[in-house]
């Protein structure tokens, strides 16, 4: 179809609820992955990106395995602090906890977890290939990378690590696009575009 007839409608997010307590200006970045633990999420590229980063991050991994035993992935999840399932309310409570949400992934239909961590203020690194470009402005709400590239993961976790007060905006900046992401406004633009539909 031509651009012009196509209409994108943004899934909607909860909305904020508390106020999240101020970016810590020292300690290593706290970085959150959430998702399985398969190469489509890009989960490779979030062990070496953080790996490059040294004692200057920390990684807290949240997700199960999908087959059978891998020694890299094993290896790797035992250099980080891997919980294989939570409940969602406690997951949205890690979110409160970390500082960035790394979610580099190969191919997305949407990605609900990257408006979720909007709305927990929480910043997000992620690929083109999710619902990112619909949802982040990059630079603003957190950044979008190449897929399959760990260098340049690395090289954004390295500016929010130096630089804490670009992080405490782009929090706020998360926070204020998750108010814009309301269940209401995605009603309301689905019923509009339908309405404007000529059959």
């Amino acid at each position: 179809f031509p651009a012009a007839q196509v209409s994108v409608v943004s899934y909607g997010t909860d909305q904020p609820g508390g106020e999240r307590a101020a970016v810590r200006r020292e300690g290593p970045l706290r970085v959150l992955f959430v998702g399985s633990l398969s190469q489509r999420k890009g989960i490779a590229d979030v062990f070496e990106s953080v790996g490059k980063m040294g004692r200057h991050a920390a990684l807290t991994v949240i997700g199960r395995k999908t087959g059978s035993a891998c020694k890299p992935l094993d290896e790797a999840l035992a250099r980080c602090r891997w919980i294989p399932s939570l409940p969602r309310e406690r997951i949205l409570e890690e979110m409160r906890d970390h500082d960035v949400l790394l979610f580099p992934s190969l191919f997305e239909g949407f990605g609900l977890v990257v408006t979720e961590a909007l709305a927990q203020s929480l910043p997000v690194i992620t690929t083109a290939h999710t619902c990112g470009p619909d949802v982040i402005e990059d630079g603003v709400e957190g950044f979008l990378v190449p897929v399959s590239n760990a260098e340049a993961i690395t090289e954004k976790l390295e500016l929010l690590d130096r630089d804490r007060s670009l992080l405490e905006a782009m929090r706020v900046a998360a926070r204020n696009k998750a108010r814009k992401l309301s269940w209401a406004d995605y009603r309301r633009r689905i019923v509009e575009v339908a309405a404007g539909l000529s059959l």
